[in-house]
C-alpha cells in the first residue's frame, strides 16, 4: 500500500505506532545503559568496538543465525536486544 493511499485513519495509526517504537527504544536504551553500567562497576569490560557483547551472559560477540533472531553461540542464545547495541 503506498502513503498516498491510506486513509486518514491508517495514517494516524502509523504515526502513533511510531511513537509508540520511539519509546520502546528509549526504555531498551536506559535498561541497556543500566546493564552496561552494573556490569562495568564490577570490573566488566566490554571489548573490542566491533563485538557486541551480551548483557544478560558472556557472550563476547552476537553472532547472528539462531533461532527466532537469537544468538547463535550455543553458551548464549539470546536475543539480539541483550546484547550491548551501539547507542
Amino acid at each position: 500500500m503506498k502513503k498516498d493511499e491510506l486513509t486518514e485513519a491508517q495514517k494516524k495509526a502509523f504515526e502513533e505506532n511510531k511513537a509508540a517504537f520511539r519509546e520502546l527504544d528509549e526504555h531498551r536504551r536506559s535498561i541497556q545503559e543500566a546493564a552496561r553500567a552494573r556490569l562495568t562497576a564490577h570490573g566488566w569490560e566490554p571489548g573490542l568496538e566491533e563485538h557486541i557483547p551480551c548483557l544478560s551472559c558472556p557472550c563476547p560477540d552476537f553472532q547472528h543465525g539462531g533461532p527466532l533472531g537469537t544468538c547463535r553461540r550455543s553458551t548464549c542464545g539470546h536475543p539480539l536486544i541483550d546484547h550491548d547495541l551501539p547507542l
